[in-house]
């Protein structure tokens, strides 16, 4: 759903959080410009819908804003650990790929050429042994 946002809302300047000791929630500090931060608890079992509707609106946001005129690899990026990682196809024959990051998982739509890249990526570099991309 497209709509107007207020031009006075407070942009979130920083984030930052814990885990509660028995593993079953994360408390986050949501700094905003020019306000007070905000503390709001999330359930651990909840942090996949919070991320998965986080990912479909910045895929949005990104369909709107005009187009670079370079392409740039993405900053920013925190290196995650994965918990598990899976291929599969639907009824349509579409490929998906199955993330799993900690109480997260995602599925996201493979194009073929994409997968396989991938697939060759993965076995090149399982038959190197280095763990590092040729």
């Amino acid at each position: 759903m497209q709509q107007d946002i207020p031009s006075d809302l407070p942009f979130v300047m920083h984030v930052d959080g814990e885990v509660a000791a028995n593993g079953q929630a994360i408390a986050l500090r949501i700094v905003r410009s020019g306000h007070d931060p905000v503390n709001i608890c999330l359930r651990t079992a909840d942090v996949q819908y919070m991320v998965s509707i986080l990912l479909a609106l910045s895929c949005e946001a990104k369909r709107l804003q005009p187009r670079p005129e370079e392409d740039r690899p993405p900053s920013g990026a925190i290196p995650l650990p994965l918990s598990a990682i899976n291929v599969g196809q639907d009824d349509h024959n579409d490929t998906f790929l199955m993330v799993e990051v900690g109480a997260a998982a995602l599925m996201f739509g493979v194009p073929p050429n994409y997968l396989r890249e991938i697939g060759q990526t993965l076995l090149a570099l399982s038959a190197d042994g280095s763990g590092k991309p040729s």
